[in-house]
């Protein structure tokens, strides 16, 4: 009986420390940051492509905060 409880604890408190990881946040934001470039990359190279300035300006914008992020994030992993 007692080792079925140290089991379920055990258990327990493995299943606590990976959802509060924050390394593991952190590797899922990287990833996220660049699935997002990824699909703004094609945006900017529309824009580039059909001569839109305006559209060009946010995207090249949104891709610089992104970058800034996931360069920071980067630095802490390292």
């Amino acid at each position: 009986m007692i080792t079925i409880i140290a089991s379920i604890l055990g258990i327990a408190a493995t299943v606590l420390a990976w959802n509060l990881n924050p390394r593991r946040k952190m590797y899922a934001e990287l990833d996220a940051i660049y699935k997002s470039l990824e699909g703004l990359y094609a945006k900017r190279d529309r824009a580039l492509a059909e001569n839109n300035v305006d559209a060009l300006t946010v995207v090249n914008a949104q891709l610089l905060k992104l970058s800034n992020r996931k360069t920071v994030l980067l630095q802490r992993l390292g």
